[in-house]
């Protein structure tokens, strides 16, 4: 019998394993593991060992295979041209959705395999309704911070004129409830060659993924990570949890879950015996629109450059609403700016070289969610998982008057939003979702306590996003794996 069981190996379970290696406990991370085809790792190798112009075309064409962007949109994203980050199959889960952007991930790391990796923390404003105080996550957000590469990276010519531009009007912006700042995140920048691929992930592997510390957990001597264990329930009994898989099982003393919101509902639900029982996830609706600067940047295809965020943007206006809304600006890229060209015709290719891109984000007070719920899979083996959306009609409106209310900032900005050309996603398609099991001061049913611990366990810990009470607007990683740590402390108080 293992001390912890950790399920899943994303940040928030790789957060919890950390806090809880550090204490010198025992840790056994079991996951679904898919990962890249061999194929295409020895050609991510190749170039990785290599400078960007030694880099031949094919190998080029093969990391950037299926997420050509159109008028209609952006395909979901893959890494190096895989789609192995949200592939399900072996897992015993299937998926039918209405209305739903939001698809789970069975690859090892999870969704850091896809993410923007973007780290800010939440502001205490925004969850104030929260059932413990926001300083009781400073000590994870340092722990996190410590072991996740963040150095500067140095932004494009575009953004570094955006900034520029915006820090000119600072005072001024702050006096309206808007604040502009270089985009912080999980990246080693020192080492950045700018090649311009980060959308389509780093061949370096300079982007954080949580399977990095995985591979940093592996030498110690009481960690062991069992990829290819695919979790379908739990089930207590007296002082251990017996954790059972597809023809496996493990006896744990306690149990971190961290699979992701819809593996882990669905883990959850199906213990309880809740089937067609739906909960309600909460998100944090995500919206797309340009942002066309005064000055034109020349040659923008041929810069050196990473096509991350450039800037975060953030407005807390009570005209727009009563929560922070995020913004993530993005230069010039050969994924999100072709898609929005393409819907704007004409008009649109004259403009790329002066477009950014703005990626919108709510708080959950104010966005639609979805419904999840589970049946019991084919021969009783994983689940067959429903999605179904919420309408989009109210959230839509305050993201137009955000939209409208930026577009007031243009000569402080140097750029004029264009408000008319806002595209939304479905709920769910940013992939700031949660809340499934929210804790709260009193546990109740598809509820969890403070500790992660859903009603009707005492030894199984929730430490994903599952269990957060709300989604402010702001980036999700840090704070998730801020809360897990946190989590993942309590947990190892009660061993």
């Amino acid at each position: 019998m293992t001390d912890f069981c950790v399920i899943g190996s994303g940040p928030s379970a790789v957060a919890a394993a950390v806090a809880l290696t550090q204490r010198g406990l025992g840790v056994t991370m079991v996951d679904a593991g898919h990962s890249l085809e061999d194929s295409r790792r020895s050609v991510v190798d190749r170039m990785a060992s290599q400078k960007p112009e030694e880099w031949e075309a094919s190998d080029l064409a093969k990391l950037k295979e299926g997420v050509e962007a159109s008028a209609s949109g952006i395909p979901l994203k893959r890494l190096y041209g895989s789609k192995f980050p949200f592939a399900d199959e072996g897992t015993g889960f299937t998926l039918r959705e209405s209305l739903v952007g939001a698809r789970p991930s069975f690859a090892r790391g999870g969704l850091s395999n896809v993410w923007g990796a973007g780290m800010l923390p939440f502001h205490s404003e925004d969850i104030a309704d929260w059932p413990f105080d926001a300083e009781d996550l400073e000590p994870g957000y340092r722990a996190v911070l410590g072991f996740i590469p963040h150095q500067p990276i140095q932004p494009s010519r575009q953004g570094a004129e955006f900034l520029r531009d915006a820090e000119r009007s600072r005072e001024a912006l702050a006096r309206d409830g808007i604040t502009v700042s270089q985009a912080q995140l999980a990246v080693d920048g020192s080492r950045c060659e700018r090649c311009g691929l980060c959308l389509y992930g780093c061949p370096y592997g300079l982007i954080y993924n949580s399977l990095s510390t995985v591979r940093e957990l592996q030498v110690l001597p009481k960690f062991r990570y069992e990829p290819g264990f695919v979790v379908e329930r739990l089930v207590e009994e007296d002082s251990h949890v017996r954790v059972v898989g597809q023809g496996r099982e493990m006896l744990a003393a306690r149990v971190l879950l961290g699979a992701g919101v819809i593996p882990s509902t669905a883990i959850l639900l199906g213990s309880l015996g809740d089937f067609s029982v739906p909960v309600r996830a909460l998100d944090s609706l995500y919206f797309l629109f340009p942002l066309l600067r005064f000055q034109a940047v020349s040659h923008l295809e041929q810069e050196q450059l990473h096509t991350l965020a450039q800037a975060f943007i953030l407005m807390r206006d009570p005209d727009v609403c009563d929560s922070l809304v995020h913004f993530s600006v993005y230069g010039y890229n050969d994924l999100m700016v072709p898609s929005l060209v393409a819907a704007s015709g004409v008009a649109g290719k004259l403009l790329a070289s002066r477009m950014l891109v703005c990626g919108g984000y709510l708080h959950s007070r104010i966005s639609p969610g979805f419904e999840i719920a589970v049946t019991p899979g084919a021969d009783g083996r994983g689940y067959r998982v429903l999605l179904e959306g919420e309408s989009l009609a109210s959230a839509r409106a305050t993201a137009r008057k955000a939209v409208w209310r930026l577009m007031r900032q243009s000569y402080r900005l140097g750029a004029v939003a264009l408000a008319p050309a806002i595209r939304f996603g479905q709920p769910g398609r940013g992939f700031h979702s949660g809340g499934t099991f929210p804790m709260h001061r009193e546990r109740v049913r598809h509820t969890s306590d403070i500790e992660g611990r859903p009603f009707g366990f005492e030894r199984v810990h929730l430490v994903d996003s599952s269990c957060l009470p709300s989604i402010p607007a702001t980036t999700i990683t840090l704070p998730v794996m801020a809360n897990a740590w946190r989590i993942a402390n309590l947990a190892a108080d009660r061993a």
